[in-house]
């Protein structure tokens, strides 16, 4: 296994790399005043002048991008001029929000995909397959803000079930602890895990039929197994290689998801911070934001790998011999 793994530590880390240099390329060696553009066009010259100081743009594009290079090493990522704080505070405080928030709606859509791609999957070509595919097609063509607006409107405006936005945070002792937290997280994230679930569930249905198709399934059948035990015991576990694959790709559509979503229900997590950035012209916090999502995109993708050699023991051989 170590051997397995080397190749893909040394492409995680030279794609974090290229991220880097991509990152930078695009938003710090732009054309024109640096310094005016984040400031605006009524800044006078002695603020244009001191923000061009603090940023090092009299200095060559080089030997900043080095500098920022070893200050993510030593964890640092310089100050936000809008809100006057080092930026890995800022994105620290935001992450206790996005990341529960992006993995509850991937749990969710997981388990939403396994039951409806397994249900229609069992039924194949009867009225609850037909009804799954309906409803994962127009799953597909809905975006997660029309969910978001839709649950607000249905679970907030009309039910009163929940509040419209807004996070009470994960401490008891200022108002918020685990279950206001995980209340004021499940709307939004069953926003962004229903389009996500419409594209797993027929991933799923097209695995298991393409598994259950095989003779280890006939065989399991004309011994008598029972068809829940060859769906779960028998199917799930090969088919599960090309449903970790999409959740692996689909999750960069969930975290670029969360920025809307977040904005929706006010939700003061890492893509509302972004979002503010964009608007503030806040260079610091947009580069490193930016970067912290590619880099959890490029993680889970080399989780992913894992867990293909776990699932497939063939594969494990032949990247051990290969």
């Amino acid at each position: 296994m170590p051997r397995a793994l080397l190749p893909r530590i040394a492409s995680l880390l030279i794609s974090l790399l290229a991220a880097t240099a991509l990152i930078f390329g695009l938003l710090d060696v732009l054309p024109g005043n640096v310094a005016q553009l984040m400031l605006g066009s009524e800044a006078t010259p002695e603020a244009v002048a001191a923000l061009a100081e603090q940023l090092g743009l009299q200095r060559p594009a080089a030997l900043r991008y080095l500098d920022w290079l070893a200050g993510l090493a030593r964890g640092e990522m310089g100050l936000s001029h809008a809100y006057g704080a080092p930026v890995a505070e800022l994105i620290a405080e935001r992450l206790v929000v996005t990341l529960p928030l992006a993995l509850l709606a991937m749990a969710l859509a997981a388990l939403i995909a396994l039951v409806a791609g397994g249900y229609a999957a069992a039924r194949r070509g009867r009225p609850g397959d037909l009804l799954v595919m309906l409803l994962s097609q127009l799953g597909l063509a809905t975006p997660s803000f029309w969910f978001a607006i839709l649950l607000m409107l249905l679970f907030a405006v009309k039910l009163q079930w929940v509040a419209a936005g807004g996070f009470p945070g994960w401490r008891a002792a200022e108002g918020g602890g685990l279950g206001p937290a995980l209340q004021a997280l499940a709307l939004p994230a069953l926003a962004l895990a229903l389009t996500q679930a419409a594209i797993l569930a027929r991933i799923t249905r097209s695995a298991l039929l393409e598994v259950l198709g095989e003779d280890y399934v006939r065989s399991a059948r004309a011994a008598g197994a029972r068809e829940p035990r060859i769906l779960l015991h028998h199917a799930l576990r090969n088919a599960l290689i090309p449903i970790v694959t999409v959740m692996g790709l689909q999750f960069a559509n969930l975290l670029a998801g969360t920025i809307v979503v977040e904005n929706i229900f006010q939700l003061p997590g890492l893509g509302r911070l972004l979002f503010q950035a964009v608007a503030n012209r806040d260079l610091m916090v947009l580069r490193n934001g930016v970067l912290l999502l590619v880099a959890l995109v490029l993680l889970l993708n080399f989780v992913v790998d894992l867990l293909y050699l776990a699932l497939d023991p063939r594969l494990r051989r032949e990247r051990e011999h290969g």
